[in-house]
């Protein structure tokens, strides 16, 4: 079995992103079915006016109507909506910085040793450099456990992943027929299979795109709030009603909200894309 390049969690061949952390998997040769670059562009294109920087065109995709989950949509506000995402897309940022700064350090723990073997710098030149990277390492993987039952990817993410593997089966299965090894019967039985998974997951994954829908608006709403709250802070302390520290301080925070609500918006817009 392949295992994840970053924490070394075991991986299926099929996936785009590993369960663990929440890393895009590097393969040899990318999927045919996977929704290329291009593509995402023309989905979400960039547009400066924008308040997310981007234009976000609907998706093609049947509407599904389901009543428990139209009602769980209006019962969330825009805030609960994008706090909902953006925990997941933040926290894997930061686990996935974590297991790089893991990955950095262990390198030059290596080359360190590396130049001692080979006699390039003396080992009591060395050893106290290493110490410290070692206890950096110990600081790295105490912050690693507090994600130790954190799920890295959203639900969409992995029924759209499920759902290429299965288009990707079928389309195999496809290439099978006219072999002398596998009866029809059997073709037609793994086929109506195959077709009866896409649907299922098709249905999960229409009830997933309303929700990323509805939070892909929650987003514009957001970044337009912050917005404004950027103006009014400027206003406020060319008035003379905050103070030019206070002003510094608000603006910054906010800076910060609208940096986060870009790349949620990002994910969103790429996810939205590779449903299609």
């Amino acid at each position: 079995m392949n295992e994840c390049h970053y924490c070394r969690n075991p991986v299926q061949s099929h996936w785009n992103f590993c369960r663990k952390c929440g890393a895009r998997l590097l393969h040899k040769e990318e999927p045919e079915l996977i929704v290329k670059s291009e593509e995402v562009i023309e989905i979400a294109k960039v547009d400066p006016t924008s308040p997310t920087g981007m234009i976000y065109e609907p998706l093609e995709v049947e509407e599904i109507e389901v009543e428990e989950t139209q009602e769980e949509i209006k019962d969330l506000t825009d805030d609960e909506l994008v706090e909902r995402i953006a925990d997941v897309i933040v926290k894997r940022d930061d686990y996935n910085a974590l297991l790089r700064r893991r990955t950095d350090i262990d390198a030059e723990i290596d080359k360190l040793l590396d130049r001692v073997k080979n006699k390039l710098i003396p080992k009591d030149e060395a050893l106290p450099r290493i110490k410290q990277l070692k206890e950096e390492v110990d600081f790295v993987i105490s912050e690693e456990n507090e994600f130790e039952n954190f799920s890295a990817i959203l639900p969409i993410e992995e029924i759209i992943e499920d759902r290429n593997n299965e288009r990707s089966k079928l389309k195999k299965l496809s290439g099978l027929k006219g072999d002398k090894a596998v009866s029809r019967a059997t073709l037609e039985e793994m086929e109506t299979r195959f077709k009866k998974n896409i649907e299922n997951l098709t249905t999960k994954l229409n009830i997933e795109l309303a929700k990323m829908r509805k939070t892909f608006d929650a987003l514009e709403n957001k970044m337009k709030s912050l917005q404004r709250d950027l103006e009014v802070l400027y206003v406020n302390s060319q008035t003379g009603e905050i103070s030019e520290k206070k002003y510094e301080k608000h603006k910054l925070e906010k800076s910060k909200e609208i940096d986060k609500m870009k790349k949620v918006s990002k994910t969103v817009a790429e996810i939205l894309a590779e449903a299609r």
